[in-house]
C-alpha cells in the first residue's frame, strides 16, 4: 500500500476514534500513532468498520478498541451483542469482563450473554462472566442459569448477599474439583441470606466460606458441618474456627467438641473457651465479634487452667460423645452432661 493509502486509512481511524471520544486515552499523539501502527490488518478493518451510533453506548468506549476484541472476525456482531445489555445500570465498568481472552474464546460467548440479560441485574453474573476457573467449569451451565435466574424470597430485598455467595463459589477451583458440585450452593439458597457471609468478612462465619475452604472439603463431616453451621449462626464464628482447624478435624474429641459447642451456644464466652481448648489461644484471637474481648478476660483469669482442666473432663464424659454428630442428632438428641454443669455452672461468670 503506497504512502496516499497510508495515510487516508490513518486519517480515517483518527476520526472514527474521535467520534467516540477515544483520542484521550493515549497520553500523546506520538502514543496514538504507535499504537495504531501496532494494529494487524484484521484490528484495522473492524475499527474502520464502525458504524454505531455513540449515543447507544452506556459503557466506557476505551472497550471497542480492545485488541483481543478488535482480534475477532466477527468483532462487529460482539459490539452490537454487549450494547444490547440494558442491565447493568451502575456496572458498565464490569464489562471489561467481557473482552478477556478467555471469555472472548469460549464458545460460551453469546449464550452466556443472553443468559446474562435475563437477570435481574448483570452486576453478580458480571463479577465471574470473564473467570478461567468458571468458564471451564463443568457445572458452569447449570451454575450460570442459577445465578441469573434466582430471585429472593418475597420481602428480602438482600438477594445479594446469597448471589455474591453462588458467584465466589462458582469460580473457587477447591469447590468445583470437592464434587459437592450443587449441593453446597443450593444450601445458600434454602438457608438464605443469615447464613452466608460477604467475602472477606471478618471473623469468618458464613456457610460459604466453609464451601471453599480446602480443610472443610476434604472433611467427610463437610455436609453435616454445613447444615450445623447454617443453623448456628449465633455462634458461627467459633464453630468455624474449629471445623476448619487443619490439626483439631483429627482429633478424636472433634465430634464431641462441636456438639458441646451447639449445647452451650447460649454461652457465647464458654464457647469461646471451648476453641481455645481446641486451638490454643493464639488462633482464637480475633475470632469473637469485636465488641468484645474475651481473649483478654481469659488471659487475665486466674481460672483459665481449672476451666481447661473441666472442659477435658467433660468432653471424655461417656453420656456426652457423640462422635459422628449431625444437626439432626443435636436436634433430637441429648448431649447434656448435669454432672459437668453442675461444676462449672458460674466458672465463666467469674472472669
Amino acid at each position: 500500500m503506497d504512502e496516499k493509502n497510508e495515510l487516508t486509512k490513518l486519517k480515517q481511524i483518527i476520526e472514527i476514534m474521535n467520534k467516540y471520544d477515544l483520542i484521550d486515552t493515549f497520553n500523546s499523539k506520538e502514543e496514538l500513532n504507535v499504537w495504531i501502527s501496532s494494529l494487524n490488518s484484521l484490528q484495522e478493518k473492524n475499527i474502520l468498520s464502525l458504524n454505531i451510533d455513540p449515543s447507544l453506548i452506556k459503557f466506557d468506549t476505551e472497550l471497542l478498541i480492545n485488541k483481543d476484541l478488535l482480534n475477532k472476525d466477527d468483532y462487529i456482531k460482539r459490539v452490537y451483542q454487549i450494547i444490547s445489555i440494558e442491565n447493568a445500570d451502575g456496572w458498565y465498568h464490569l464489562f471489561d469482563e467481557l473482552v478477556v481472552p478467555e471469555f472472548l474464546n469460549s464458545e460460551r460467548f453469546y449464550s452466556d450473554i443472553e443468559k446474562l440479560k435475563k437477570a435481574y441485574c448483570a452486576q453478580t453474573p458480571l463479577w465471574i462472566i470473564g473467570e478461567s476457573n468458571f468458564i471451564n467449569s463443568p457445572y458452569h451451565d447449570e451454575v450460570f442459569d442459577l445465578l441469573v435466574n434466582y430471585k429472593a424470597p418475597e420481602g428480602d430485598n438482600y438477594n445479594y448477599f446469597v448471589m455474591q455467595a453462588i458467584a465466589d463459589t462458582a469460580r473457587n477451583m477447591d469447590y468445583i474439583k470437592s464434587g459437592y458440585h450443587m449441593q453446597d450452593i443450593n444450601k445458600y439458597i434454602k438457608y438464605g441470606r443469615n447464613s452466608v457471609s460477604l467475602i472477606g468478612c471478618i471473623p469468618r462465619r458464613g456457610i460459604n466460606m466453609l464451601a471453599t475452604n480446602k480443610v472443610s472439603l476434604c472433611d467427610k463431616y463437610h455436609e453435616a458441618n454445613m447444615d450445623i453451621l447454617a443453623n448456628n449462626q449465633e455462634i458461627g464464628t467459633y464453630l468455624y474456627a474449629v471445623m476448619t482447624d487443619e490439626d483439631f478435624v483429627k482429633n478424636p474429641q472433634y465430634r464431641r467438641l462441636i456438639a458441646k459447642m451447639i449445647e452451650m451456644k447460649d454461652n457465647e464466652p464458654y464457647v469461646f473457651s471451648l476453641c481455645v481448648y481446641a486451638l490454643d489461644l493464639d488462633k482464637c484471637k480475633y475470632i469473637y465479634p469485636f465488641t468484645k474481648d474475651y481473649y483478654s478476660q481469659l488471659i487475665l483469669s486466674d481460672k483459665k487452667d481449672e476451666l481447661m482442666k473441666k472442659i477435658e473432663e467433660d468432653l471424655n464424659y461417656i453420656d456426652g460423645c457423640y462422635l459422628d454428630v449431625t444437626q439432626s442428632e443435636i436436634e433430637t438428641k441429648s448431649v447434656d452432661s448435669p454432672k459437668f454443669l453442675s461444676k462449672i455452672k458460674n466458672l465463666f461468670n467469674n472472669i
